[in-house]
């Protein structure tokens, strides 16, 4: 009988150890997986405050370019959030320019191409996108 109950002991101990390793386990997983969810939404707001940014100088460049068809753009301009660069417009006169705007956030980075068909009187957009790098404009 002494032996059944020391061996009963073991057994409730070595139970202990394995439901903690689980639990340690389990806790460990759940800290890693919300630690790389706070990354992923870091990055995420970095990403939309570097798309704001774009678009900001992007509406800068299509003003400026209105006000004054010969507007070359290189620009860059500072926020509190990060900077955002106008580069060379390409094109001249009325018909067919380009403008490319570039918000950056820490590090990262959104680009837009923006292709006008006229600016004046009225600015006509052909195509606003975003792209990975930039192919209808002059770099600085």
């Amino acid at each position: 009988m002494t032996f059944l109950r020391a061996r009963g002991g073991y057994i409730f101990l070595l139970s202990i150890i394995m439901v903690g390793a689980v639990a340690v386990a389990t806790l460990s997983s759940l800290l890693m997986i919300g630690v790389g969810s706070m990354q992923i939404g870091f990055t995420v707001r970095q990403s939309e405050q570097a798309r704001s940014l774009a678009q900001t100088c992007a509406e800068r460049a299509l003003r400026s370019l209105w006000e004054d068809t010969a507007y070359a753009g290189t620009e860059e301009l500072s926020f509190v959030e990060g900077q955002c660069d106008i580069l060379r417009v390409g094109g001249s006169g009325n018909e067919n320019r380009s403008v490319c705007a570039e918000g950056r956030v820490g590090s990262t980075v959104r680009r837009y191409e923006i292709l006008l068909e006229r600016v004046l009187p009225s600015i006509q957009v052909s195509a606003w996108r975003e792209v990975d790098q930039f192919t209808a404009c002059s770099y600085q």
